[in-house]
């Protein structure tokens, strides 16, 4: 399953709102966007909870918050940019955020099966559940199959199309095939293709608006073009050549926090393997793949969650990477039998790519500064937590500018309102636990609260250019 790609055409535009109450006050409270939703994935805007808590997404049952479709916990207090995956398979046009308590064990979801455990929360009598709707795209990498290829599910409220371009792992191309959907939640919708394939191709949700059940875009004028929301498109890439995915993850922990764990693993969404092969994970060789940490099968085709345990050296950033499975089967031979188990290559490279697994920062050119609002890629952090602006001083951190909060695992997109007149050209954002009152950024102000994140000896930080 593929992660969403916003990308700007001015055709079909829809136009929503945020749904939801601001949190002005300490009152429970839960704001979500009409979204376009890919890999599973749906985001809240915002929740403020009392304590411990659960945001919990729900289908429409005739108008109403029906079942559950998947959960995600929340800290007490204020929380934004949540991410909850949910079962494709039973999305529904419209889903209901609803907020609970988290009132049983821990970070356990036993809503329905322990007795009053994880209650929604309700404010005046009102259960805390708006309601947002979506447009939904889900697919995976997958190799053509008789001219053919599957689209897991599509959403949307109206009859439509999933179209298929061709394209890269950039952007898409021409339309290559198309099938119509009716309203609702369509599952396993084959496209069949009238071009040969890309190594990439894009899926793509488009309107019925002219002929009813005719596909007119690009005959027709201004007919059954692709559905945009603010400036976004949903479509979503997905490889038919053998392809990795993994997100970066918590693998290792800040300095104090290694107990943690039992085993270190690397966890692959998925990987695509033309015949039976391996997953191997490198070290980090000085920004190229070094030793071989471990190692795992993968089978023909499309494999999911595939768990890599790892031993060694183990580097805050590792390579996965592809390999055939050539000589004695199920046992890997690279390195001691010449010509077995060689890496996999598409278009002349390898495939493999850098993945951080430790406390860390990630910052692009999309990172800086948009009016007092600093934005930040991403933030790994093993425990709840804050992203915390720096002014620089000669490159060293300076004054507090402004913090936003982190989940644990990784956060995408951060935004960080500052002092804008104290930040200069020069930013130095940082990590810190929250460990003090839950919600609150007490570093400097309680002692023993909220400290800096350490790993390796010293702070998490990075340098941010904002001009």
């Amino acid at each position: 399953m593929r992660t969403l790609i916003l990308a700007v055409m001015v055709v079909c535009v829809l136009s929503f709102g945020l749904n939801g109450v601001s949190a002005q006050d300490d009152t429970p409270m839960v704001s979500v966007r009409d979204q376009l939703v890919v890999d599973g994935a749906v985001t809240i805007t915002e929740a403020y909870s009392a304590g411990p808590g659960f945001i919990v997404i729900h289908v429409d049952n005739e108008g109403g918050p029906g079942p559950v479709a998947g959960f995600a916990p929340i800290a007490a207090g204020r929380s934004e940019n949540i991410v909850v995956e949910i079962d494709t398979s039973m999305a529904t046009p419209t889903l209901y955020a609803m907020l609970h308590e988290d009132t049983g064990e821990e970070g356990v979801y036993e809503f329905g099966t322990v007795e009053g455990a994880d209650g929604p929360v309700a404010v005046d009598g009102n259960v805390v559940a708006p309601s947002f709707p979506i447009i939904l795209i889900d697919v995976s990498d997958q190799f053509v199959n008789e001219n053919t290829v599957t689209i897991n599910s599509a959403v949307y409220a109206l009859d439509g199309w999933v179209v298929v371009h061709s394209g890269d792992a950039e952007t898409f191309g021409n339309v290559i095939g198309f099938a119509f959907i009716e309203a609702g939640n369509t599952s396993d919708v084959v496209v069949e293709l009238n071009e040969p394939a890309t190594s990439v191709l894009w899926g793509m949700v488009h309107v019925d608006d002219s002929e009813a059940g005719v596909y007119e875009f690009g005959e027709v004028p201004n007919a059954d073009g692709p559905i945009v929301l603010r400036g976004g498109v949903a479509t979503a890439p997905f490889w038919t050549q053998p392809h990795v995915a993994a997100n970066d993850q918590i693998v290792l922990h800040g300095d104090g926090m290694e107990m943690m764990d039992d085993a270190a693993s690397l966890v692959a969404e998925s990987v695509l393997s033309d015949g039976p092969g391996w997953l191997v994970v490198h070290a980090d060789g000085g920004g190229q793949p070094g030793p071989v940490l471990g190692q795992t099968q993968v089978a023909a085709g499309l494999n999911t969650d595939i768990v890599v345990e790892l031993s060694g050296d183990i580097t805050p950033v590792v390579y996965p990477m592809l390999h055939t499975d050539t000589g004695e089967e199920g046992v890997y031979e690279f390195g001691t039998v010449e010509g077995a188990d060689g890496p996999v290559s598409v278009d002349g490279s390898v495939v493999t790519f850098p993945v951080n697994i430790a406390p860390s920062i990630i910052i692009s050119e999309t990172s800086g500064l948009t009016g007092s609002t600093v934005i930040v890629d991403g933030a790994l952090i093993d425990a709840a937590g804050w992203l915390v602006i720096h002014a620089s001083n000669d490159g060293a951190p300076g004054p507090v500018l402004g913090q936003a909060p982190l989940k644990a695992g990784f956060n995408s997109n951060i935004a960080v309102e500052i002092d804008a007149e104290g930040a200069g050209s020069e930013v130095i954002p940082m990590l810190h636990y929250d460990t003090g009152e839950a919600g609150i950024y007490e570093f400097g102000s309680v002692e023993g609260a909220d400290a800096p994140v350490m790993f390796g000896g010293a702070p998490v930080i990075i340098q941010l250019g904002l001009e």
